[in-house]
């Protein structure tokens, strides 16, 4: 824990839980992104989530919180399993504050040329491109034979590959979209997108 807090500094946070009892008690903190007490619980939807994720094998989620002053976070939720029994024993919760990330992205989008179009106007423009994203996922899934690691770098880059084909990051809000069908931040579908333009860019 504190390797990972040197590693990341001073905008990460590494809490350890325990679940042997049934529920996920905090028992160890490093770093000091914000003030949680040791025997503080993990909230049961966000549980619920990692264990939903933990049964298609995955056993990881990522999703962006915020603090209690209201800072920004990108966290992920790990669990901890026995090897010999493979029950549940622990969750390793990673909290790494983004508000100076996020006070960037404006520059981001100048340099990647992102979401320069306005937002659809249509009745029914975000449902569009929601419907559009899921497509394309299911597309993806199909290609893989329907087998895929929900938390693979290369199955979300694909996916993000395609919907640039299809010209959907031209249309604001829709990062916004695919970040949360992918759960997944903003900055890391911005960080996708900018490796696929750069990978078809003319060396």
């Amino acid at each position: 824990m504190d390797t990972l807090v040197a590693q990341f500094g001073t905008n990460c946070q590494v809490s350890l839980y325990d679940m042997r009892e049934g529920s996920a008690r905090l028992i160890a903190v490093s770093g000091t992104v914000m003030d949680v007490p040791i025997g503080s619980r993990l909230a049961p939807p966000i549980l619920e989530k990692l264990n939903q994720a933990n049964r298609i094998n995955s056993g990881r989620i990522m999703f962006t919180s915020t603090t209690p002053d209201g800072r920004r976070l990108s966290s992920s939720l790990t669990m901890i399993s026995e090897p010999a029994t493979g029950d549940q024993i622990g969750v390793l919760k990673i909290d790494f504050c983004i508000e100076h990330l996020i006070s960037s992205i404006d520059v981001l989008q100048t340099f990647c040329g992102i979401d320069e179009q306005p937002r659809a106007t249509e009745t029914g423009g975000e449902e569009d491109i929601g419907q559009i994203v899921e497509s394309i996922i299911a597309e993806t899934f199909e290609s893989r034979n329907g087998t895929r690691s929900v938390s693979g770098k290369e199955y979300r880059l694909e996916i993000v590959r395609r919907l640039e084909d299809r010209g959907v990051f031209r249309v604001k809000g829709a990062v916004e979209i695919v970040s949360n069908s992918l759960n997944v931040s903003k900055y890391s579908i911005y960080n996708y997108i900018d490796q696929v333009r750069k990978a078809r860019s003319p060396q």
